[in-house]
């Protein structure tokens, strides 16, 4: 596996780069890493309580970084290296889209904790091309979206009946099969990922 090349500063205005197609997923060992070590062992030492912690704080994180950004800079992209969990055709992205992504993986994720709580499991399937944001984000507006989807998942999310052992699952696009406990705990370590590409993002603007 060939390792990322960082940018440029010259790089960082970059037009609609060469990426890969969404949905194009990790690199192999990147996945399976992830698949058969990470998530196992956070699945292994969480807690319902403990995910939402995670999640909340998280959140937090990331609205204050948002909402120290003028309006413009919300929404210039800029180009940056592949982060470990970060598909490449997401590289070329703004704080705006970002937290547009995070809204749309929130409340899908929320819906699919809750409905699978219930015994629930005839959900439809989506796939990470599905979930990409527009390219013309609304600077406000995301970020208002993104704290009322943050108050919905913690509100909703904390109030279902979770089973840790619980058999009926749903199919992430990547990781396969997870019961409603097995996706609570997945949220937060994906908003880590998108916080940290906002964090990349703001060191070049």
């Amino acid at each position: 596996m060939c390792a990322a090349v960082e940018p440029k500063a010259d790089d960082a205005k970059l037009a609609m780069p060469k990426l890969d197609k969404p949905g194009a997923g990790l690199p192999f060992v990147e996945w399976a890493v992830a698949k058969y070590i990470i998530f196992p062992q956070r699945f292994k030492n969480s807690s319902k309580e403990k995910a939402l912690t995670d999640f909340a704080e998280q959140s937090d994180k990331i609205l204050k970084l948002a909402s120290g950004l003028s309006s413009e800079q919300l929404i210039e992209r800029r180009l940056i290296a592949r982060l470990q969990g970060l598909e490449d055709s997401s590289r070329f992205w703004s704080v705006a889209m970002t937290l547009d992504h995070l809204t749309i993986v929130g409340n899908l994720m929320c819906h699919v904790v809750v409905e699978l709580a219930k015994g629930n499991n005839a959900l439809k399937v989506v796939g990470t091309a599905e979930v990409k944001p527009a390219a013309a984000a609304d600077a406000a507006r995301s970020i208002e979206e993104f704290e009322e989807m943050t108050e919905r998942f913690l509100c909703e999310a904390g109030a279902a009946n979770i089973d840790v052992q619980a058999k009926v699952t749903h199919p992430h696009s990547w990781f396969g099969p997870l019961n409603a406990y097995q996706w609570l705990v997945f949220a937060a370590p994906h908003q880590s990922i998108h916080r940290k590409q906002i964090e990349a993002i703001m060191a070049r603007l």
